[in-house]
């Protein structure tokens, strides 16, 4: 499914990988969360630049998908991430929501609504 494929280039931090699935016009929004309080909206390339600041960031993050429901092009999915900071080797954990839409086999559309535990 497009959507493991997403999640395990993101979790890679595979840029190239990630382009792959995302379609040349897509907009991924992170809303706003505790880390991110104003909430980013992305295309294809500012989704790849983030993906590697990201990379030096983090020393490794996973995606664990606990439900997913399909209607059509479009995808909901409830997942947990986990990321471990490079510096001082802490790991972060938010439940997540995303909601995305597929054009041509490529997701087009990437909503991600992030809930953090408390660090």
């Amino acid at each position: 499914m497009i959507l493991d494929d997403f999640f395990t280039a993101a979790a890679a931090f595979d840029d190239e990988a990630l382009a792959r699935v995302l379609h040349p016009e897509a907009r991924i929004s992170e809303m706003p969360n505790l880390i991110n309080r104003e909430g980013t909206e992305r295309d294809l390339t500012s989704a790849r630049e983030a993906l590697t600041r990201g990379r030096g960031l983090l020393a490794r993050q996973r995606y664990d998908v606990h439900e997913v429901l399909e209607a059509g092009d479009r995808i909901a999915a409830r997942a947990t991430w986990r990321g471990t900071l490079a510096a001082t080797g802490q790991e972060l954990t938010a439940h997540i929501a995303t909601f995305t839409q597929v054009r041509d086999g490529r997701i087009i559309r990437h909503a991600t609504y992030d809930c953090y535990e408390a660090f």
